[in-house]
């Protein structure tokens, strides 16, 4: 029997199964919900079949749409700007850790992930509500007059998606800087190199596919992130996902569907203007 003809019918039998799995159950209903995106509003079922446009170009035309779109997209880039400021730092101080050190460091992160995004939400508002604990210290210590509502506003749900995402970025740069042989450092000292020039020039570059991987993940989670926005926002401060949730709940079946892929075309635009600007290809010489 030819062993390469073997080896073929291994790989194919092992890739199978999996994509079977999601053929069945991603694709096609991802493509059952392309088609309703271009079907007709109905108020006694799911959908009339006939086919319209009217879905998206009311999308692109209606100015209040286009308003969730730029608030989308300027919450979402405020997180990731924060979420690599901040989380650069840190991976880089849990990436020179000893293994030991780094596990715990990775663990401890990790735990405010096992509490449920309701309940991290919620505790928002005992620290942001109009008698949380922000309003009541500025106004005991005479800053401000009478108790403020800092919660349905731009600031309390980038923070509460940075407190929640900030995690998942630390850990991606964290394991893409610990894999960074520490021979191109002590490389470039050894050339006259500065810390600064040295950080520039080979740790961050080294560090591309980690910043890459962490700003989409950190994308695709922002942008889905129902339940933060929803509690967090409320009806004063909606995004395009709040959006999708609305026409779902008022049985607008097709809108919902056609702004869920205007939702999934921006995180697509996004993902590869982080791939041209970060350039991740660079580390395997591809690029």
């Amino acid at each position: 029997m030819n062993p390469s003809l073997s080896r073929n019918s291994l790989a194919w039998a092992v890739a199978l199964p999996p994509l079977i799995i999601l053929a069945l159950f991603f694709v096609v209903p991802l493509g059952y919900l392309l088609f309703i995106s271009f079907m007709t509003n109905s108020a006694t079922s799911l959908f009339d079949v006939q086919p319209t446009l009217a879905n998206y170009t009311e999308i692109f035309s209606d100015s209040f749409y286009w308003l969730i779109i730029q608030r989308t997209l300027l919450s979402t880039a405020v997180v990731l700007i924060l979420c690599l400021l901040l989380g650069y730092p840190a991976a880089f101080y849990a990436a020179h850790l000893s293994p030991r050190g780094r596990l715990i460091m990775l663990m401890i992160m990790m735990v405010p992930l096992m509490v449920s995004n309701v309940v991290r939400a919620y505790g928002w508002f005992a620290i942001l509500g109009r008698r949380g604990v922000l309003s009541g210290t500025l106004t005991g210590t005479g800053i401000i007059e009478r108790p403020v509502q800092y919660l349905y506003s731009f600031e309390a749900v980038t923070l509460g998606l940075l407190t929640i995402l900030l995690p998942f970025m630390v850990v991606s740069l964290t394991n893409s800087l610990a894999t960074i042989d520490k021979h191109y450092t002590e490389a470039a000292h050894s050339l006259g190199a500065g810390p600064w020039r040295t950080f520039l020039r080979v740790t961050l570059p080294l560090s591309s596919p980690g910043i890459a991987s962490g700003l989409m993940l950190v994308t695709f989670l922002a942008l889905s992130a129902y339940v933060s926005i929803a509690l967090l926002g409320g009806p004063r401060y909606k995004l395009l996902v709040s959006m999708v949730f609305d026409s779902v709940s008022t049985f607008r079946w097709p809108r919902a569907a056609a702004l869920s892929f205007v939702l999934l075309l921006i995180a697509f635009i996004i993902a590869i203007v982080i791939q041209l600007v970060v350039r991740p290809q660079r580390v395997q010489g591809k690029a």
